[in-house]
C-alpha cells in the first residue's frame, strides 16, 4: 500500500479534483437558464436533475440535460483511468504486484465517487446540485455495461410497475454493489482484493445518491410520493 501510494498519489489527486470539477457542471442548471432563464431548483421538485427538468421544462431540455450528465460522468471515469494507468511516479518494475489494469480500476472508481460528489454539491452553483441517478449511470456504462444492463433493467421494471423515478433510483442503487460484486468475481475473476474494492467503491456512490434520496423514501412510505403522469412534483 506504502509503494502504491508513492508511486500514485499524484494521479489519485488530480483524478478525484478532476473529476470532483467536471461532476459540479450541471446541465440541469446551465441548460434550464438557457431555455428559460429561470434557476431549476426554483420549480417543481427543486432537485437539478433530467426528471425535474422533464417535468418543469420540457423535452429538450431534459434530453439535454441527460446527455450532460451521462457525458460528463463517462469522461471523469476515462480520465482517472487514463491518469492511475500513465501517471506513475516509480517506475512499474518498482511498484509491485500493482498492474496498469489495476491502476486504472482505481482510477475510474475514484473518479466516479468524486464525480458524483461534484453533481450532488456542486462547487459553481452553492453546492446545491442533483441527485445523481443520470452521473452513475454514465459511470456505470464505462466501469462495466453489464452491470449498467441489469441496473438500467431493474430500474425499468420498478418504475413501469410503481411509475415512480425514485423508488426505481433507489432500487437500482441497492443493486448495484450486489451485481457488481458478482461479475467482478464470478463473471470477471478477478482477485478478491480488487473485485472488494470495486464493490465497497460502489457501495459508497449507492449509499451517498440513496441518502439524497431520504425525501422521495419519506414521500413513498407514507403513500405522497409524485408518479408518472401526476402533475405533482417529488
Amino acid at each position: 500500500m506504502l509503494t502504491f501510494l508513492q508511486n500514485s498519489w499524484l494521479a489519485l489527486l488530480l483524478a478525484a479534483v478532476i473529476a470532483y470539477l467536471l461532476g459540479s457542471v450541471s446541465f440541469a442548471i446551465i441548460v434550464t437558464r438557457l431555455f428559460s432563464g429561470v434557476d431549476i431548483r426554483s420549480y417543481g421538485s427543486g432537485n437539478a436533475g433530467a426528471t425535474n427538468v422533464l417535468r418543469s421544462q420540457g423535452k429538450l431540455p431534459a434530453l439535454l440535460t441527460f446527455l450532460g450528465d451521462l457525458g460528463k460522468s463517462m469522461l471523469s471515469v476515462y480520465i482517472g483511468g487514463e491518469l492511475l494507468k500513465n501517471l506513475q511516479l516509480l517506475p512499474m518494475s518498482d511498484v509491485g504486484s500493482y498492474t496498469s489494469g489495476n491502476l486504472e480500476l482505481v482510477g475510474s472508481y475514484l473518479a466516479g465517487i468524486c464525480c458524483v460528489i461534484g453533481h450532488l454539491y456542486p462547487l459553481y452553483f452553492g453546492f446545491r446540485g442533483g441527485k445523481g441517478v443520470m452521473t452513475v449511470l454514465g459511470i456505470t456504462l464505462l466501469l462495466d455495461w453489464r452491470t449498467a444492463l441489469v441496473l438500467l433493467i431493474v430500474f425499468s421494471v420498478v418504475v413501469l410497475c410503481t411509475r415512480m423515478v425514485s423508488l426505481g433510483s433507489i432500487t437500482a442503487g441497492i443493486v448495484m454493489p450486489i451485481v457488481t460484486y458478482l461479475f467482478r468475481t464470478y463473471w470477471y475473476h478477478q482477485p478478491w482484493p480488487t473485485a472488494t474494492f470495486c464493490t465497497v467503491a460502489v457501495l459508497l456512490i449507492a449509499v451517498i445518491v440513496i441518502l439524497k434520496h431520504r425525501s422521495n423514501i419519506k414521500r413513498i412510505l407514507n403513500g405522497t410520493e409524485s408518479k408518472i403522469g401526476e402533475k405533482k412534483y417529488g
